[in-house]
């Protein structure tokens, strides 16, 4: 419109358009502050049976001092040396379904799979007693199968780049410290200007993140069923990974400002040379207003007024206003900046028992200071597709997930048009995180299921017991996969999940009237680009069309599938 000339008959919708923010990822809620509060459950026993029923395992004083002592040196998956109440027994804890994103290069390397009811053959399961703490442990070693080459790449680049920081780290800036000449121990932000200096504070680099994650584990039960198809059954899993895929490090930055402040008072200049308090700049307190703009909504009309210093009265048919104004405070500098480097505050490291963190770090925590050490692992809810004997769809469909990368799993703000629907639509996730996909160690007489994990994203819907602008959600999760140049191949009602709750809400602050979608079964899905590189090689044009032709069939049988005729109002 803008390159046309035609602005004016849009003003004001461009105007509002221009004042919004861009479309931002929406991420999950911390799943360390979630592990956390859990953590703190299972310490008061209200959460979890623990494994160690046996007097002889429950530990004396002299093994909790020796504990204490050593604690920080617990390995991963050590569970005879986990603190007390660990370990747990398996699915007695109701663990937390995992939302966040696992990098690739972070995906476990082996995966070690609890099997005691022999669910990997992927058989009818008849046992009557699934209680997991009545039949002796049976573990398999699987390791991670990944064949798209763009991941690959993905991997190699990342561990590339940390190899790289980790080398040519430096001092890190975490804050400003400003001091005033005038009255160097008040409190109060200067009003105007008065003599005062600057100080960057940096501190040492924090701990490289891991390279690699070479070992996790897998429980499977029979009675998590999750449902069983045509080509394969699935079952929600605990997995226990170590809490360095989840945790990075913090430093407290008010420990960091009081040891600055404290080098500041022992030297004067920061500098070390135990010099005394001189100026070199001036400080003065400025506020900064953003724009306000003010909706009016009179008797005839509705019309964007852009209110000026003087606040000029608007329309005398007014009936309401809402205005939008932001005041930001903060400190005008001018001079020189000296640094000062503080050594003497350590970073904490969640996924570490040691050093613990300071009562700042506890305190802004969701579940506080933890009365006791958690292990070095913790569990989290995914779940685990199974694929049935002699079926290759679990494999194309771990292919193919790895082929859609991040950007079909991840939440954006905002809404998107997915034509023809004229409605617009979240842009919400079209299919659940991909957790890898794992194949087992050695041959063997009998056949063992490969394994492949996903985002649990709840239950089949109902259409019926969906609103219109939840079908609507529904359909444009297909149309959107369908502009990325993807069929799903086998689209139906109970290949769409919905779950309760927001993603990037707590466990405990999720509604149930908060409905979230999600697209799966991918086993047939087919890309646009695959059928025209098939077409430059063989000549013509016979796959692309059969590709389009397969995305029709998908388009026109949405309005049946999600019960509703006109899906495109």
């Amino acid at each position: 419109m803008k390159a046309n000339g035609e602005t004016e008959y849009a003003k004001d919708e461009l105007m509002w358009a221009e004042t919004e923010e861009p479309p931002r990822l929406r991420v999950a809620a911390d799943i360390m502050e979630i592990l956390n509060a859990r953590d703190l459950l299972i310490m008061m026993g209200s959460c979890g049976v623990s494994l160690r029923d046996d007097e002889s395992d429950i530990p004396t004083d002299d093994d909790v001092n020796m504990e204490s002592e050593l604690e920080s040196s617990t390995a991963p998956f050590d569970y005879q040396n986990y603190p007390d109440p660990w370990p747990l027994v398996p699915f007695s804890s109701n663990p937390t379904t995992l939302q966040s994103p696992i990098p690739f290069h972070l995906l476990p390397e082996t995966l070690i799979v609890h099997d005691p009811f022999r669910l990997l053959h992927a058989t009818t399961f008849r046992a009557k007693d699934v209680d997991w703490s009545s039949v002796d442990d049976i573990t398999h070693k699987y390791s991670l199968n990944l064949t798209a080459d763009s991941i690959k790449e993905t991997i190699a680049l990342e561990r590339a780049k940390i190899q790289e920081n980790m080398k040519n780290a430096t001092p890190v800036v975490v804050a400003t410290v400003f001091n005033r000449g005038d009255n160097p121990h008040s409190a109060d932000s200067p009003a105007h200007s008065v003599p005062g200096n600057a100080f960057k504070v940096t501190v040492p680099p924090p701990p490289p993140p891991p390279l690699s994650v070479p070992e996790a584990h897998l429980f499977l039960s029979p009675a998590h069923s999750v449902g069983v198809g045509n080509h394969s059954c699935v079952y929600r899993v605990e997995w226990d990974l170590p809490r360095s895929v989840f945790s990075k490090p913090k430093i407290c930055i008010t420990c960091v400002e009081e040891a600055a402040r404290k080098i500041i008072n022992e030297t004067g200049t920061g500098t070390g040379d135990g010099s005394t308090t001189h100026s070199n700049g001036t400080l003065k307190l400025q506020e900064k207003r953003t724009p306000s703009l003010a909706f009016a909504f009179s008797k005839f009309d509705f019309d964007y007024a852009e209110l000026d210093k003087s606040r000029a009265q608007l329309d005398e048919n007014l009936l309401h206003k809402l205005e939008d104004e932001n005041k930001i405070t903060y400190i005008d500098y001018t001079g020189s900046v000296s640094t000062i480097h503080v050594d003497t505050v350590p970073w904490y490291d969640p996924a570490s028992t040691m050093p613990p963190p300071c009562s700042h770090l506890a305190q802004s925590s969701v579940s506080g200071s933890l009365p006791g050490s958690p292990p070095p692992t913790a569990q989290v809810s995914v779940v685990a597709k199974l694929s049935l004997p002699g079926d290759a769809h679990l494999e194309r469909e771990a292919v193919n997930y790895q082929r859609f990368g991040t950007q079909f799993s991840q939440h954006w703000t905002g809404y998107t048009l997915a034509r023809p629907i004229r409605n617009p639509t979240p842009m919400g996730a079209i299919t659940p995180i991909f957790y890898g996909f794992y194949s087992k160690e050695g041959a063997s007489d009998k056949y063992f299921s490969s394994i492949l994990l996903l985002e649990d994203c709840g239950k089949p819907i109902e259409p019926l017991k969906l609103d219109i602008d939840d079908r609507q959600e529904c359909a444009a999760l297909v149309l959107r996969l369908h502009y990325h140049g993807w069929t799903q191949g086998s689209f139906w009602p109970r290949n769409i999940l919905m779950q309760h709750g927001d993603h990037a809400d707590f466990p405990l602050m999720k509604s149930a009237k908060d409905r979230r979608f999600r697209l799966i079964d991918f086993g047939r899905a087919k890309c646009l680009k695959d059928a025209q590189e098939t077409d430059r090689v063989q000549g013509g044009d016979s796959r692309a069309d059969d590709w389009d032709r397969q995305r029709f069939d998908e388009q026109s049988i949405i309005g049946h599938a999600l019960d509703f005729k006109d899906y495109f109002l």
